[in-house]
């Protein structure tokens, strides 16, 4: 399961927040897991929130004045509210003075506290999105991921079926790779899937006959990508009867498929001797850019078919008169 211990969440920050400790770094070691994104009992991060806890409090200067305006009873309170169960770190922006009473209890408890000389808008927005990449839901496929005119596409299907050296010709033609056998997808947004590759495998593509290919060294920084939001997925299908006859002639319905519950449209490309699959995948893929501007080729093609019947009856019936 996907976690973030407050220690790398520091480290990884450190430099756009201009982090800095302030009290309780001993417990850095303190984990938010992937549950944290999903959780309706308390919140991931934002501004100071009494009544409803949140892991990750941010204090700004109108909160600090907030906080020192309080008589002693009223503070105790707060300092409580502050100090949930649910509390994992807490954030001072703006460059706010540690208070000696929250320096305390931070450290009584074990409850890291980092400064940060921006702003609490921008600490709140980085580290939102910096935990949405790190704790995002993640599954595992086997296929080849590549960035096809700048879309992700998944190319899928059985071993033995060309994905790599399909892989390898679009590379060739100024497409890049993300990711060869391996894929993790992680479902960043609720209807959006990012695909990277392991960094065991990061730059290599495997080719039967040629081992394995680091792509990098070969063709260039450009024909590798770090990641893409997955948007096609092309399946390549030997036909049972190795005849493409039997395959169907135009696909009515749009094919899709289920991956952490986000549905991506589907292509199945059948497999045969002599088919430059390059060509028919980037012709999908322009085909899908297509239809994502309103324009379906099969459809129109259908409509202007009706339309010719229906003006070839019109004029047989006029010449019956």
């Amino acid at each position: 399961m996907p976690s973030v211990s407050v220690q790398r969440l520091f480290t990884d920050n450190r430099e756009r927040l201009d982090l800095c400790w302030l009290a309780g770094q001993q417990g850095s070691l303190r984990v938010v897991t992937v549950g944290a994104l999903s959780d309706s009992t308390a919140g991931l991060i934002a501004h100071l929130n009494l009544t409803h806890p949140h892991r990750f409090q941010v204090l700004g200067a109108h909160e600090m004045a907030y906080l020192q305006s309080l008589d002693e009873g009223a503070l105790a309170t707060a300092w409580e509210g502050i100090f949930s169960s649910e509390l994992v770190a807490i954030f001072l922006s703006e460059g706010c003075v540690l208070l000696p009473a929250l320096a305390e209890r931070a450290e009584q408890r074990s409850i890291p506290v980092m400064g940060a000389s921006v702003d609490s808008t921008s600490v709140i927005n980085q580290i939102r999105h910096y935990l949405s990449q790190e704790l995002a839901e993640q599954e595992s496929l086997h296929g080849v991921f590549m960035v096809i005119l700048e879309v992700g596409v998944l190319i899928t299907g059985d071993s033995g079926a060309g994905k790599s050296e399909l892989a390898l010709e679009l590379i060739t033609r100024g497409n890049g790779l993300v990711a060869d056998d391996v894929v993790e997808f992680y479902r960043i947004t609720p209807d959006t899937l990012q695909g990277r590759c392991p960094p065991l495998l990061r730059d290599f593509l495997e080719v039967r006959g040629l081992g394995l290919l680091n792509i990098r060294s070969i063709f260039g920084e450009t024909a590798v990508r770090p990641r893409k939001n997955l948007k096609l997925i092309v399946h390549l299908e030997r036909p049972s009867s190795g005849d493409l006859n039997t395959c169907e002639r135009l696909p009515m319905g749009r094919q899709t498929q289920s991956i952490l519950g986000v549905a991506i449209p589907r292509v199945v490309l059948p497999v045969a001797v002599g088919r430059n699959l390059a060509v028919l995948v980037e012709a999908a893929t322009r085909n899908f850019i297509l239809e994502q501007r309103g324009i379906n080729s099969t459809q129109e093609f259908i409509d202007r078919q009706q339309q010719f019947m229906q003006e070839s009856c019109a004029q047989g019936d006029s010449h019956e008169f």
